[in-house]
């Protein structure tokens, strides 16, 4: 019993909450409806007809997001396209009351002539003391009908002649202009307005008005028109065959099928098929009628009613239109906007064009830093191989002064020396000290000889005196007579007059290979070759030695490898060294000859 009274104690609590939720929003929306402000909004057609289709939905945005308290929009359309009985005007009357309950909206809105006609015709049937704003008004047809100080009047100019003159400016020799105009009761009033507005243009232009033609005769004719035509798109809401077109159907068949180019008046048909040019803009007139009705809405008193009239907008084209009739766009008024143009390839791709362009620009600058590098390095290299040179020199220069001290005065002294000890030891031979002098002479000969010999070796006089050939030739016999390898000279025809340079360079490197041969290799036999090869000079040194790892050791090239190296570089040769453990070394050098190189 406990749990049956809980749970119907639960359940009426429910109930309880949800009338008092049922309440709560009822009592909110009839605060919402008691504070919402209603708009009736009477179109002249039906609200998809071309050229009102885009003016009703802009208008209540812009009025929807301008008015701070919610607004309810009620919407009618006239049937103007039929002749209205007395008694369906009566009908209609009722219905738009009915629809009000008694209760007038806060501001009447009207979008066209035949709106504005019929409800300031019909006012007092209607909703009397309700402020309207007569919207997308041509001034051609504002009522004589007096106004209420809270009304007012948004309409437009639209000059006719001034299109037409802006016709001839882009296309100077147009001859024929084919004017697109339906056949309902409005559009019969506007083809009298063109026809005597371009009376002044008759005596150089020729007038074809197709108002007595349906859609689809319209296009046959716009697709067979002479040469230099113009086709104006004034306004087709009715054909002569009583068919109705919807927004800018009509426009984009006729479009498709035209050999001359379009031009209209309704600045929201650019991108339909027209070229373009002044234009009434209805976006622009949709914000100034919302304004109207934001000022009629605030309920502030003004001594009269407010008029604003809107002219023809600036120019305004399509590219492509422009581009498929070839006009010349220099013809164009000035400050005219274009649309419609394809983005240029900077304008599709400037973050990626930009980003590429930086990185050419520093992948250049580092290129540029990379040969000053470059630059700076060689002349730093060759700053080194001229001091290296000049350091070769001065060292050759150095050991042939000293050869040439050694041998001429040294020399001479010790073997005078020597002289001097051969006769002190012929005329004292039994004297007690005889020993002494004959191991004197004998020492000063021994020395006259090892300074001839560091004589020759700091510069071999024999090199200037016999030539290359014969200077290794010799130096080859002074290694073999030192008993330690058997070297073997082998030699071509080489000239005696070979250049000092490579002379002296050839002997040199021969000179180093030999010494690092005994010093090192533990050979016993040794090959030395000396022949013109490729117009240059050829040295070879082989031995049967040891043999090192050339990969590994000839990265730490001894000073003599290195000497051998940069002797070579100065006269512009090359120097090749193959070695193997336990298979010997082979010493490949080859100059260029002076007439050579």
């Amino acid at each position: 019993m406990a749990a049956l009274t809980a749970h119907v104690h639960h359940g009426f609590s429910a109930v309880r909450a949800f009338g008092w939720a049922l309440l709560a929003w009822t009592l909110v929306a009839g605060i919402d409806a008691a504070i919402a402000k209603r708009v009736l909004v009477l179109n002249s057609f039906g609200p998809d007809f071309a050229p009102y289709d885009s003016i009703a939905p802009t208008f209540r945005t812009a009025l929807a997001q301008r008015f701070d308290t919610p607004i309810t929009f009620v919407e009618a359309s006239l049937d103007y396209m039929r002749t209205a009985t007395d008694k369906q005007t009566r009908t209609f009357i009722a219905y738009l009351n009915d629809r009000f309950d008694g209760t007038p909206p806060d501001v009447v809105v009207t979008f066209g002539g035949p709106a504005a006609q019929f409800y300031l015709t019909h006012r007092d049937e209607l909703f009397g003391t309700t402020p309207v704003v007569l919207g997308a008004l041509e001034e051609r047809f504002i009522p004589k009908t007096p106004l209420l100080p809270k009304d007012a009047i948004v309409g437009v100019r639209v000059h006719i002649p001034e299109i037409l003159h802006h016709i001839e400016r882009l296309l100077p020799q147009t001859q024929t202009i084919v004017v697109v105009i339906g056949a309902s009761r409005l559009e019969r009033f506007w083809l009298g307005e063109l026809k005597r507005e371009a009376a002044s243009f008759t005596d150089r232009i020729r007038f074809e008005y197709l108002n007595d033609l349906s859609l689809v005769q319209m296009q046959a004719r716009v697709a067979a028109l002479p040469a230099h035509s113009a086709i104006l798109y004034a306004v087709l809401v009715v054909d002569a065959a009583g068919v109705p077109h919807q927004r800018r159907d009509a426009l984009v068949s006729l479009h498709k099928v035209a050999n001359a180019p379009i031009f209209g008046i309704y600045a929201n048909e650019l991108g339909s098929g027209v070229v373009g040019g002044p234009s009434w803009s209805l976006r622009e007139q949709a914000q100034r009628v919302a304004n109207a009705t934001l000022r009629a809405l605030g309920g502030a008193a003004q001594p009269q009613p407010q008029v604003d009239i809107l002219g023809l907008q600036p120019a305004v084209y399509d590219w492509r239109e422009l581009r498929r009739w070839n006009i010349d766009m220099s013809r164009l008024p000035p400050g005219s906007e274009v649309r419609f143009k394809p983005p240029s390839v900077w304008e599709m791709h400037r973050g990626a064009v930009v980003a590429a362009l930086t990185a050419l620009v520093l992948e250049t600058a580092l290129i540029a830093a990379l040969l000053v590098q470059r630059t700076r390095r060689r002349r730093a290299e060759r700053e080194v191989a001229g001091l290296a040179g000049r350091l070769v020199t001065a060292h050759e220069d150095e050991r042939r002064r000293l050869a040439r001290e050694l041998h001429d005065d040294v020399s001479q002294r010790l073997a005078g020396l020597a002289i001097e000890a051969a006769a002190l030891e012929g005329r004292e031979r039994h004297a007690p000290d005889a020993h002494a002098a004959q191991s004197i002479r004998e020492g000063l000969v021994e020395l006259g000889e090892d300074v001839h010999a560091l004589s020759y070796r700091l510069h071999p006089s024999v090199l200037e005196d016999l030539g290359l050939a014969e200077a290794l030739r010799i130096e080859c016999d002074r290694v073999a007579q030192r008993g330690s390898l058997h070297v073997r000279f082998d030699c071509g025809v080489v000239s005696r007059s070979l250049h000092a340079d490579v002379a002296l360079c050839l002997f040199r490197v021969a000179q180093e290979a030999l010494r690092n041969v005994e010093r090192h290799a533990g050979a016993t036999d040794v090959d030395v070759s000396l022949a013109p090869a490729q117009g240059g000079m050829a040295l070879a040194v082989r031995d049967n030695g040891a043999g090192f790892d050339a990969g590994r050791d000839c990265a730490r090239a001894s000073l003599g490898l290195a000497s051998m190296r940069e002797r070579i570089r100065l006269v512009g040769g090359r120097l090749d060294l193959r070695s193997e453990r336990g298979n010997g070394t082979s010493l490949m050098a080859w100059v260029p000859l002076p007439e050579a190189a």
